[in-house]
């Protein structure tokens, strides 16, 4: 697992982004969305099914309690615990992507609109002089 997590840091580093090829940006940008939605939808479910553990703990307060291990304070706990480990699990894949997902947009629109203010750089050939004042750059 590490080793893939130090892949993938490589992978999406600003460096190799800048280097990749559109059609290659484009491909990580869609595996950076499938891991968000699938992070998303982990995260839900996984506070859905840590709720009805704990309510249906609730009502069975007075069974589980007792001593006696029944089937459903056994499903109530499983659910409860596999509830909080899949939101963990899907929330941080969810970070992880929206991260990707702000790199890989980064580097994609750096060079799309560029906005710079300098000082005079027109040479007046009349007056033969630079003019003061700021110019104005923007360039697409």
């Amino acid at each position: 697992m590490l080793v893939v997590a130090g892949n993938a840091q490589g992978t999406y580093s600003i460096r190799n982004l800048q280097r990749a090829s559109s059609e290659e940006l484009n491909l990580y940008y869609q595996k950076a969305m499938n891991l968000e939605r699938m992070g998303e939808t982990l995260a839900i479910t996984g506070a859905a099914a840590g709720l009805l553990g704990i309510l249906g703990g609730a009502a069975l307060n007075d069974d589980c309690s007792s001593g006696e291990t029944s089937v459903l304070c056994v499903t109530a706990a499983t659910l409860m615990a596999g509830g909080v480990a899949a939101t963990i699990i899907g929330f941080t894949m969810y970070m992880t992507g929206i991260s990707r997902i702000d790199r890989i947009r980064k580097v994609q629109f750096t060079d799309s609109f560029q906005l710079e203010v300098i000082p005079g750089g027109f040479y007046c050939s009349h007056p033969q002089s630079y003019p003061t004042g700021i110019t104005l750059r923007i360039s697409f």
